[in-house]
């Protein structure tokens, strides 16, 4: 009863998006265990955009992944709930698995009929502790992209 409810809710309040059929359990889990962090701290209030839940094709075969954006959820009794410095996070479901990342802005673009997740991170990733940073995701059986984005 309660994916029920959260996937009507969903609907309601998701009108910039295509969805073909119910978010999948994965989603749905995403907002359930943010709405339960929030609740859990000092009682708060959650509440997430008609953006929080998107869909892009990054597999390339026609069937779109969701990405669950936390740079769209808010917590009345913690601002920095879902991010901080390290920027804000970020789920990608694909293929029934679940991929997360830290960044401050993301976008996904075509290139050349390839779709690629620029991911605007935190300084620290790149060479020196200062100015704009950003990592390139593309699917090839997995998330493949330059050096470890581990720095």
């Amino acid at each position: 009863m309660r994916i029920i409810m959260i996937s009507s809710l969903l609907l309601m309040f998701i009108p910039g998006i295509t969805i073909a059929s119910e978010p999948s359990a994965l989603a749905l889990d995403i907002l359930e265990k943010a709405k339960e962090d929030c609740n859990g701290f000092e009682n708060g209030s959650f509440e997430a955009t008609g953006k929080a839940v998107t869909l892009h094709d990054i597999t390339g075969d026609d069937k779109p992944e969701e990405f669950v954006d936390g740079a769209q959820f808010s917590c009345s009794t913690a601002l920095t709930l879902f991010g901080g410095t390290g920027g804000t996070y970020l789920w990608i479901v694909v293929n029934g698995m679940q991929y997360e990342f830290l960044a401050h802005k993301w976008k996904v673009i075509d290139l050349d009929g390839q779709a690629v997740i620029l991911l605007a991170v935190h300084p620290s990733q790149c060479d020196d502790d200062i100015g704009p940073c950003y990592r390139a995701l593309v699917w090839q059986d997995g998330f493949r992209t330059t050096g470890s984005g581990d720095k």
